[in-house]
């Protein structure tokens, strides 16, 4: 905050060329100048309309465990030049790690597309997340249903009819890859066109009710850990969140976590970390970002989960996608995104995908290789306080002065 002394006339003598807000009391004008990002006390906040919005008075620093990206084609699995110390089985080409591609009848695997990837990811040093997806035909509650997936795909958006088929797939995928796959996700955004009761609409990627996939949760938790104690069980990740409460999005996520797991207990007595997939609502509205995760935050502890990390385990620049973005729209938009989760805890963020066809950067070189310069600041521990403009601008305050992104 920077006060300025209004002479008898109404002037003053040194008016700053370069501000963000100002408002004036009785003979002192105040401004909020570059110097005050280093912090933003009370008197600098309560400027009238001050289009800044304080997102981590404190030191960011992010581990490299933060960064990570998923692969939708084999080819590309070595991400070279890419920092990515975490990736995700979902949405690999042609589905290969849907249990659906995996157990093709009942007792009956093919484990050679996943245990390629688990081996190539693993030997990489990546921590992998295994997405337990997608249900048989020969297993399905619905056989015939047809979900977000297609016709090709009909049964696979419902739970097992019967649950031992998926007690015994967790098992089997827990016990090939004992010491290489540490965390499970259940399921894939089961919130798209579902509100735990019925599905809303035709592009539902789970078809069951709020009680039925807890009790997936559960067992899968059961299954697993009988085999790896130390496995980490990620909830069933939402998605469509806004910083509006009573969303959608928020209430489906008070439902799940509450819902009864059909022996005496909840969902969220069997998850360790909550999953989330914080793609932007509208065209990439990265100023609601921070008041997504706030809302996140609110409902987890309206849930009881609130110690519990949270990982977005999905999300990328949406709609328009960044093959109708410029080299410095996408830029912005993933530095903006990234800076934001770290300064509001995000634990871990996962970039779908790296070479999708309309969001993936891997022909993208500038874009690439701005992230890995947005990482790099991330990791150095440079950054001493972290703020956002109301038009979705990132501005961060380092010791070498302020940078606005």
């Amino acid at each position: 905050m920077t006060d300025f002394v209004i002479d008898g006339a109404g002037k003053i003598p040194a008016y700053p060329t370069k501000h963000y807000g100002a408002h004036f009391t009785g003979s002192r004008a105040t401004f909020c100048l570059d110097a005050d990002f280093a912090c933003l006390d009370a008197n600098v906040l309560a400027i009238p309309n001050l289009p800044v919005t304080v997102l981590s008075a404190s030191p960011v620093k992010a581990e490299e465990t933060f960064f990570g990206m998923s692969v939708q084609n084999r080819a590309n699995d070595s991400l070279v030049g890419v920092m990515a110390k975490t990736t995700r089985s979902h949405d690999l080409k042609s589905g290969t790690a849907q249990w659906k591609y995996i157990e093709i009848s009942k007792d009956v695997f093919n484990w050679s597309n996943v245990d390629s990837w688990v081996n190539t990811h693993y030997g990489a040093g990546r921590h992998l997340i295994f997405t337990l997806f997608g249900t048989p035909t020969w297993a399905s509650a619905r056989p015939a249903e047809v979900g977000a997936f297609g016709p090709t795909y009909r049964g696979l958006h419902a739970e097992p009819a019967n649950m031992g088929d998926w007690d015994a797939f967790c098992a089997a995928v827990a016990t090939r890859y004992l010491g290489k796959i540490k965390y499970y996700e259940i399921w894939n955004e089961p919130n798209y066109d579902n509100n735990g009761t019925v599905t809303t609409g035709p592009n539902f990627y789970f078809s069951g009710r709020f009680t039925k996939l807890a009790e997936m949760v559960r067992r899968a938790n059961q299954a697993i850990k009988a085999i790896d104690p130390t496995a980490k069980i990620i909830c069933p990740a939402t998605t469509t969140w806004s910083a509006t409460a009573g969303q959608s999005a928020e209430t489906y996520f008070s439902g799940m976590m509450s819902a009864s797991d059909g022996a005496g207990k909840t969902m969220k007595d069997w998850v360790d970390i909550i999953g989330v997939h914080l793609y932007l609502p509208g065209r990439n509205k990265v100023q609601d970002l921070a008041g997504i995760i706030d809302r996140l935050n609110s409902a987890k502890v309206a849930a009881g989960v609130s110690e519990m990390e949270t990982w977005d385990t999905e999300s990328a620049p949406i709609g328009g996608d960044v093959i109708s973005l410029t080299d410095m729209q996408a830029q912005q938009i993933i530095g903006r995104m990234l800076i934001t989760m770290a300064a509001k805890g995000i634990a871990r963020t996962l970039y779908y995908q790296y070479d999708h066809g309309t969001m993936g950067i891997a022909d993208r070189p500038q874009i690439a290789a701005y992230r890995e310069q947005i990482i790099s600041l991330l990791r150095s521990g440079i950054i001493l306080t972290v703020s956002r403009f109301s038009d979705g601008r990132v501005a961060y305050y380092t010791n070498s002065g302020l940078t606005i992104i």
